[in-house]
């Protein structure tokens, strides 16, 4: 475990709640309003951040033991789907449950039972980024979309490590598909502009693909020199942080196609290399056991959120019991983290476990799984 990456895990999934804080009045709550818009607007960083960093731990956890055959492809997904799939089915059940309560979409589920059912359906094998149509990938539990991209990276990881890491190919020439991404924004409609360069997952995967590239970087220490001294790394962290808060300072600057995709790339890949090294102040900051905790948590707290203020929504619109949005906001996240904790503790790693244990006695575990830290 790289624990500063860990809790930044949970920094990331709280821009994602952020983003999602949108019951606030712009006239009643301006204050809030300038705040939404200069940062918790841009929260769906927040998924580019996972993406990347995904790429860069399976690469740090894993190509040297798929190419020793220490991991066989089949231990890798098994130990991907038991990484995702107990807290999805579970967080999807509730997305069902929430549809069928809320008036308008539980009429709406039975007007056109088939195509519902359809849409559970995907939802539930995780393909409902590969349908370009906001009422698939946005459907039941709605940050599930995100998932259906890392179930995708996920089976694409081993091949990629065979076919692009082994050989250095991807260190030679990633740089292809990073420029490719605006080359094809400039040639695309831009009603397909969200459905493809923020959802879908051929294009997402670059993301994945750049977390490995750095990877490739950090492992063959073409930067390390730069990190051995403590007030050195610590400086080069801070730059990370500055980075990343320009880029978010000067965004409305840019057009949001690009801010959905290729905008974000360098302060995000400048904050997770610089933090890799867990060399300077800050590292030894965001190292507490406290942030570390919420970090191994996030997963669940990015799961559960939104059915949470959906929920409340719901319920406060109908009997008005909380009139202040900030109390509001506050409920919903004390809710979401407490119930995170639950869910990783009695959903999230018992279920991972169960999977696991449930491959190593079946027929078609040819070896014992390896046990590695997702």
């Amino acid at each position: 475990m790289i624990k500063p990456l860990t809790s930044l895990r949970f920094l990331f999934a709280l821009m994602v709640f952020g983003s999602h804080l949108q019951f606030f009045d712009a006239e009643k709550y301006p204050d809030f309003n300038r705040f939404y818009t200069l940062v918790l607007s841009e929260g769906f960083i927040g998924v580019g951040f996972f993406f990347i960093l995904s790429g860069f731990i399976l690469s740090f956890n894993y190509d040297e033991r798929l190419l020793s055959r220490e991991v066989t492809f089949r231990e890798f997904w098994v130990a991907r789907i038991a990484r995702v799939y107990p807290l999805h089915l579970l967080t999807l059940l509730l997305g069902l449950l929430l549809m069928l309560y809320a008036p308008e979409d539980g009429v709406a589920f039975t007007a056109d039972l088939a195509a519902s059912l359809v849409k559970l359906f995907t939802n539930a094998a995780l393909l409902q980024a590969f349908v370009p149509n906001m009422a698939y990938y946005f459907s039941y539990n709605w940050p599930a979309w995100s998932l259906s991209d890392e179930m995708f990276f996920y089976f694409a990881f081993p091949f990629i490590v065979f076919l692009a890491v082994r050989n250095k190919l991807l260190l030679r020439f990633g740089w292809v598909l990073l420029a490719a991404v605006p080359f094809i924004i400039q040639l695309s409609q831009e009603e397909n502009f969200h459905q493809f360069f923020y959802i879908n997952p051929f294009f997402r995967i670059v993301d994945f693909l750049l977390g490995i590239l750095l990877h490739q970087v950090y492992k063959h220490a073409y930067a390390r020199r730069a990190f051995r001294s403590r007030p050195g790394a610590t400086l080069l962290e801070g730059l990370s942080i500055a980075a990343m808060a320009v880029a978010l300072y000067f965004h409305n600057d840019v057009p949001k196609v690009y801010r959905f995709s290729c905008y974000y790339w360098l302060p995000i890949s400048l904050v997770i290399f610089s933090f890799a090294y867990q060399r300077g102040y800050l590292s030894a900051l965001f190292s507490a056991k406290l942030l570390v905790f919420l970090g191994e948590i996030s997963f669940s707290f990015y799961m559960i959120h939104q059915l949470i203020i959906r929920y409340l929504t719901i319920e406060n619109s109908q009997r008005q019991v909380i009139t202040d949005s900030y109390v509001m906001a506050a409920i919903c996240f004390i809710l979401s983290l407490g119930l995170s904790y639950v869910l990783h503790k009695y959903v999230e790693v018992p279920g991972s476990r169960y999977v696991r244990h449930r491959y190593r006695t079946s027929s078609f575990a040819r070896q014992p799984l390896a046990e590695v830290a997702a």
